[in-house]
């Protein structure tokens, strides 16, 4: 779960993503990311009015999780 201070902007999933990482990913994709993760990873969101939202903070920190846990699987480590 997303801890939200004051001063965070709390967005829709896929518009954060886009701010972050710099493209908008299917809709599904995003779903599918705060639901069931990759690689064991979850995008950390809250609930506001019925609408999953969360942080360019957030967004960063679930990709920089993925890129660690492929780096420590990987058979090159």
């Amino acid at each position: 779960m997303l801890t939200v201070s004051p001063g965070d902007v709390l967005l829709p999933v896929p518009t954060a993503v886009e701010k972050a990482i710099g493209y908008r990913p299917h809709p599904t994709t995003c779903t599918r990311w705060t639901r069931y993760g990759v690689r064991g990873v979850k995008l950390e969101t809250v609930v506001v009015g019925g609408r999953p939202r969360t942080t360019e903070a957030a967004v960063i920190a679930f990709v920089e999780a993925q890129t660690a846990n492929s780096d420590a699987s990987s058979p090159d480590a």
